[in-house]
């Protein structure tokens, strides 16, 4: 980078089917961005905003300021936003974790293999595996799991058939494919936090109060406290899989105003949060602290609400796409070019799937008036409240829409309305949503986008792009994938639904005694693997 930024990392995908929104506010799970609303607070119990240390005077404590509170429901099945995806990571475990380079960290798992026909895939446990409660964990609580997702989507179906799940022995789980998919291992990979049976078993769903129960896991860490819109304290899970975490009690502290967690953090009240762009320069040459800028492959877009009487026109959908200027957008969001990459396909531009050859939309404002002036004139935008980030998206468009004739009012919903509204497939409030995804690294993943036969968050319904992604997933043949994936890309962006923005960076600062090299920096959770972030 330009700006004197100590580290740039590597994009490090995470191998989930998960979401981010707004470069520090707002996440989704493929389906727009999602917010969590906190209030603004200085709290002063149980050590939440002050460093702990040891008997030894090691700091044995690490505060990690967010912007957002995850709610007072957790369910790990089913969370698919920021603060709740990363409160599931230091209580819960998947089986495996890949990172974007491929590599396969084992987890509750040691080892995943396929049988030479690539239809059953085999999980052997680690053994003497235990629950935060001292319970014993099995190929029971895995069989347990999966079933549970079944019943819940198909995210994690091939075609129109789940994966079976059965238990070989107390060790051992068999994974058996209804056809051969080259995303399989990813999908049964950080897709799934393993929960316990006998906690869950018999109830009505997989729902955790966080104010009320008992959150029993096999993540590194064990949620303690929990005060709504303050912070959420964990302490050190012994029975943790990978060995205990060096750091003994980890804080997510709540602080939902940018100038406030910067006088917090600067003050030596935390170790570590993100900044958005207008946020670092006071870190900047700053010898206390370490900026660390990398890539989750967030990919930022437009969506036109196919459900909305007013969308039902390819034409005007075309033309509002050919009134927008992607650069304009992306500067007004992130300010300068260092912080963000333009890209033109569902993917981000360093997967190696990605292909610009697909419709631009570039802008041609004389071919937008002329393409919207039969359509309606009044349009409403939604986007999720208190992100400034998105706000300043939406002032871009609002403008770039007027310019040809279209008055864009713009709304803002908080997180839990908002993510009705988006997810509401028929919904006609809204004409247009503004969100943002992290997928995974394989093009199947993002298939719970525009496939039916998935969730399909972006309410496609093109036969066409259903076939070409079960054509996709179905070989294993490289070549053979790029070419029907760059079918896909191209579909998606000719049918006037979808308008991607590129993909922007995220900015971590930390204490200059941290050291995160161990935890390795990820997408959604930052820290990869929280049983190894440590001081220096």
């Amino acid at each position: 980078m330009k700006k004197n930024l100590a580290k740039l990392l590597p994009l490090l995908l995470l191998s989930v089917s998960l979401v981010a929104c707004g470069g520090s506010k707002a996440e989704d799970k493929g389906t727009g961005a999602s917010t969590e609303k906190a209030q603004e607070q200085n709290a002063s119990s149980d050590g939440e905003n002050k460093t702990e240390a040891n008997a030894s005077g090691q700091k044995d404590s690490f505060t990690y300021i967010i912007d957002g509170d995850p709610g007072n429901t957790l369910n790990p099945l089913t969370a698919d936003d920021r603060y709740t995806l990363m409160t599931c990571h230091a209580a819960y475990a998947p089986a495996y974790h890949i990172y974007g380079d491929g590599t396969v960290d084992y987890i509750l798992a040691e080892s995943m293999t396929a049988s030479e026909d690539g239809l059953t895939l085999t999980m052997k446990l680690k053994p003497d595996l235990k629950w935060s409660d001292g319970e014993a964990l099995t190929a029971d609580d895995i069989v347990f799991t999966y079933d549970t997702i079944n019943s819940l989507s198909k995210n994690l179906y091939i075609g129109d058939q789940p994966i079976k799940v059965e238990k070989q022995d107390d060790l051992s789980v068999l994974f058996k494919l209804p056809s051969v998919s080259a995303s399989a291992m990813e999908m049964l990979s950080d897709e799934v936090s393993i929960i316990p049976k006998h906690i869950f078993e018999g109830k009505e769903n997989t729902d955790v109060s966080l104010l009320e129960d008992k959150v029993v896991g096999a993540g590194p860490y064990v949620l303690e406290e929990y005060k709504t819109g303050e912070y959420l304290k964990f302490k050190a899970n012994p029975n943790y899989a990978k060995g205990k975490p060096y750091i003994d009690t980890l804080i997510y502290r709540v602080i939902d105003k940018g100038d406030t967690a910067t006088l917090a953090m600067q003050n030596g009240e935390a170790e570590a949060m993100v900044l958005s762009p207008d946020m670092i320069e006071p870190y900047l040459e700053n010898d206390a602290f370490t900026l660390y800028n990398y890539s989750e492959g967030r990919v930022p877009y437009i969506r036109l609400n196919t459900a909305s009487d007013n969308m039902q026109d390819k034409t005007f959908r075309s033309g509002i796409f050919h009134a927008l200027n992607r650069e304009e957008i992306m500067k007004a969001a992130y300010g300068d070019p260092d912080y963000y990459h333009l890209g033109y396909s569902f993917l981000p531009y360093d997967n190696q799937f990605y292909t610009e050859d697909v419709e631009k939309w570039d802008q041609d404002l004389e071919k937008a008036k002329e393409e919207v002036k039969n359509g309606p004139k009044k349009l409403t935008l939604l986007y999720p409240a208190n992100t400034p980030i998105l706000e300043r998206e939406a002032l871009a468009i609002q403008a770039e829409c007027k310019a040809v004739g279209v008055d864009v009012e713009l709304a803002s919903l908080a997180d839990a309305a908002y993510y009705k509204a988006t997810k509401d497939l028929e919904n006609k409030d809204y004409d247009i949503f503004l969100g943002g995804y992290v997928m995974g690294s394989d093009p199947d993943t993002f298939s719970i986008l525009f496939s039916t036969e998935k969730d399909n968050n972006m309410n496609y319904h093109n036969a066409e792009i259903d076939k070409l992604f079960r054509e996709g997933n179905s070989t294993l043949d490289l070549e053979k994938r790029k070419e029907i994936y760059n079918k896909v890309q191209r579909l998606v962006t000719e049918e006037a639904i979808y308008y991607p923005l590129g993909t922007n960076l995220r900015t971590l600062v930390t204490k200059k005694d941290v050291d995160p090299e161990e935890a390795q920096l990820v997408p959604i959770y930052t820290f990869g693997d929280l049983s190894k972030l440590k001081f220096k």
